[in-house]
């Protein structure tokens, strides 16, 4: 049997993946520049009720302490502006600053302007913003998310911003330091239904940040699928997306299926949870893995679905 990324990515088609997530984000980047800052402020100031609060870390903040910085000494009106020229994806210094940044200090970065903002310090919505019929739709779409949905929205809103270089954002991902585990999470890995030593050897080596054990699972041309996003071919891709968005992560499968082949190779799906650093161990999102080993037992392809519901996470059968 001959593999492609393509017919991989065809195994267990059954799996239910949230529409409203990719239809969210779709709404998002229909805003003007100002709706979209508009919906980051009405967003982050939501938090702690309907929106889920994001728990900082402080090695991501040193990261982007010096871009804050800069912005927290201009004019308010200048503070706009590079806000402005971030969701446009402006070629500016600021926006080149921040496209090297990884999705984690993204994140602590919007998060801290969130605070700035609401303490006075950098520049709020412009007065008499009223919030237009977009903004009201967006922000009444994540409020109906459940938390994990809502974490992968709000990611998104921000991770394209500024000026990216790909270059520059894998070195400097490189050079940050792991998110601290205050709890270790279990490497020890049992999946009812599952005995493959591949796809256990997985869950185990990403629990403990052992990103290269992690790669060696894989064959030179695997690859991975991230949710709602295309493969990732390559241990050198993987690796990096390793790196910036795997880091801390407490993986918990719970069940799967595997489907032996003709000519040896598996198909393997586990359902669970996954709680990342960001969020804490009070969120969780319930995540699919679908693997497919080749007859060796290295990992050809995977891809990781975030599911539509928690019944997802019951409902494994064979397609």
């Amino acid at each position: 049997m001959t593999y492609t990324i393509e017919s991989a990515q065809s195994i267990f088609s059954n799996t239910q993946v949230p529409s409203p997530i990719p239809a969210t984000i779709a709404l998002f980047e229909q805003l003007s520049v100002d709706d979209k800052l508009a919906l980051l402020w009405y967003a982050y100031t939501e938090m702690g009720r309907s929106i889920t609060p994001a728990a900082v870390g402080a090695a991501r903040l040193q990261f982007a302490e010096g871009l804050l910085n800069q912005i927290k000494q201009m004019p308010q009106a200048d503070q706009l502006q590079v806000m402005r020229d971030l969701a446009n994806r402006a070629d500016t210094p600021i926006s080149r600053s921040y496209g090297v940044f990884s999705v984690n200090t993204k994140l602590a970065f919007w998060y801290e302007l969130g605070e700035l903002m609401k303490k006075g310090v950098v520049a709020p919505v412009p007065f008499g913003y009223q919030m237009s019929r977009g903004v009201q739709s967006v922000l009444d779409a994540i409020k109906q998310l459940d938390a994990g949905q809502q974490i992968t929205v709000l990611r998104n809103t921000v991770v394209d911003m500024g000026l990216s270089s790909t270059v520059a954002a894998s070195s400097f991902q490189d050079a940050e330091p792991m998110f601290p585990r205050f709890e270790p999470a279990p490497t020890k890995i049992t999946v009812e239904g599952i005995t493959e030593p591949t796809v256990l050897s997985y869950f185990q080596a990403l629990n403990t940040d052992n990103f290269e054990a992690a790669l060696a699972l894989f064959t030179p041309d695997g690859a991975l699928q991230p949710p709602f996003q295309k493969p990732i071919v390559g241990k050198e891709g993987i690796g990096r997306y390793m790196r910036a968005e795997a880091q801390g992560l407490n993986i918990m499968p719970k069940q799967g299926i595997s489907e032996a082949q003709q000519d040896g190779s598996k198909q393997v799906k586990v359902t669970g949870i996954v709680q990342t650093p960001w969020f804490g161990v009070n969120v969780g999102m319930n995540i699919s893995w679908r693997f497919l080993l080749n007859p060796q037992g290295k990992i050809f392809f995977v891809a990781i679905d975030m599911l539509a519901s928690p019944q997802e996470l019951l409902s494994l059968r064979p397609v």
